[in-house]
């Protein structure tokens, strides 16, 4: 892959450009004209390295593999740590294949806006945003420190800012006179055993003195170290208001953008809990089918309460030669099947004259249409859907339970015997 990395130290700044491919392992960082760093786009994908000041990092644990879910819930775990309202800001995520760290940069959604619409004033297509620490050296268990001068204020020159890559997607920023406090802190969290700066060693904190410590270039970007951090790119699911180039117009589905933008927000929240819940749902389940059949039978011993409870009510059936009206053959059934589709969510259950009525959430019709299979197959019971709601990323759906007729069943079980 070919780069062109645009550096910018302000809206207003000149622009600094560095070419870097495979075959180009690192560039210094050329001050430039926009018609010069224009013609040099060609053949080439733009990261754009935007002021650290304009950008957020953080890193969450949220135990959601699905990345809906995690932009629905990142916001809201951020809100109190920041200080615009979140219908300002964007938010870009990217989250680690080894462990449950979700690593977030956010962004005033407004002030995004401003650079894209610069370099399309320009001609210029970005391909890629970030802040400009995550494009300095990057090697694992080792961080970068670079001293520069003030990003929004270049010409103050006693106001110097200091940047601190500590990872491939995260790091921070801030003033020299608080550097060394931040430091400290960070180490204490995260120690670290390398450290490559272009500041002298004997000016950082005496608990960083024993790490190794390699001289680096501030104005040298390497290729390896900007593609190390792409994954966390502010245009990551950006979609910029009023875009005119845009071939759908947005204006006419502006209402129903706003109404599914606050039912996704509703939504997200609910998701987040349910997921967290999920294991110590299903625990609950099962210690309170346990403590129902103590109950109603408390001399016996638990293995399978819903097995165990179907097995007592078909001997008691027996002994008085009727039928007994209960939910719990049911029950014991459906129970295994429900606890196999992790992703199917139960709502609400009913029991009434031999149905049971399940209120179902799963992600796609096709999902729910596999466990009526499933049920009728392996279950021997009949699976009515009826009053079924579908939206983008799920299906709700009152699902009517009961038992297959003598005719369905001995259907089934020929073909089983088949």
């Amino acid at each position: 892959m070919q780069l062109l990395v645009i550096k910018l130290n302000s809206l207003q700044a000149i622009p600094e450009y560095a070419l870097l491919g495979k075959k180009q392992a690192d560039d210094r960082f050329t001050p430039s004209n926009w018609k010069k760093t224009s013609s040099l786009t060609r053949g080439r994908r733009v990261l754009l390295l935007i002021p650290n000041s304009d950008v957020v990092l953080s890193s969450l644990n949220i135990p959601s593999k699905s990345r809906k879910q995690l932009l629905r819930a990142v916001p809201f775990a951020l809100e109190d740590s920041l200080a615009e309202d979140l219908d300002d800001l964007h938010f870009a995520i990217q989250q680690s294949d080894s462990t449950q760290d979700t690593h977030v940069a956010v962004i005033n959604h407004q002030r995004l806006g401003l650079y894209i619409a610069l370099l399309r004033e320009h001609k210029i297509t970005p391909y890629y945003v970030l802040p400009q620490l995550l494009a300095q050296q990057f090697e694992k268990d080792s961080w970068s420190v670079i001293q520069g001068s003030n990003s929004q204020n270049p010409e103050q020159t006693n106001d110097v800012d200091v940047s601190v890559r500590t990872n491939k997607y995260t790091g921070f920023s801030c003033n020299q006179s608080l550097l060394n406090l931040f430091l400290v802190e960070q180490f204490e969290n995260q120690p670290t055993k390398k450290i490559a700066t272009n500041i002298q060693q004997d000016m950082l904190p005496s608990e960083l003195q024993e790490c190794d410590f390699n001289k680096l270039d501030a104005g040298i970007i390497e290729y390896k170290s900007a593609i190390a951090g792409l994954d966390l790119n502010l245009l990551s699911g950006y979609m910029q208001k009023g875009n005119t180039t845009n071939t759908v117009n947005w204006t006419a589905w502006r209402p129903a953008l706003v109404l599914a933008g606050l039912l996704a927000t509703t939504w997200g929240v609910i998701l987040g809990w349910q997921n967290t819940q999920l294991q110590q749902q299903h625990k609950q389940l099962d210690t309170a089918i346990n403590r129902v059949f103590l109950d109603t039978f408390p001399k016996s011993r638990v293995v399978d309460a819903p097995q165990q409870m179907k097995s007592k009510l078909n001997a008691l059936q027996k002994q008085t030669g009727k039928t007994i009206d209960s939910p719990i053959p049911l029950i014991a059934d459906i129970g295994p099947l429900l606890k196999k589709y992790k992703d199917i969510n139960l709502n609400e259950l009913r029991y009434q004259e031999g149905e049971l009525t399940l209120m179902l959430k799963t992600p796609s019709l096709t999902r729910l249409e596999n466990f009526k299979k499933e049920a009728k197959n392996n279950a021997g019971l009949d699976v009515k859907i009826k009053d079924s709601n579908t939206t983008a990323d799920k299906v709700e759906a009152k699902v009517i339970i009961s038992p297959l007729s003598a005719l369905d069943n001995n259907t089934r079980l020929m073909r089983v015997t088949a």
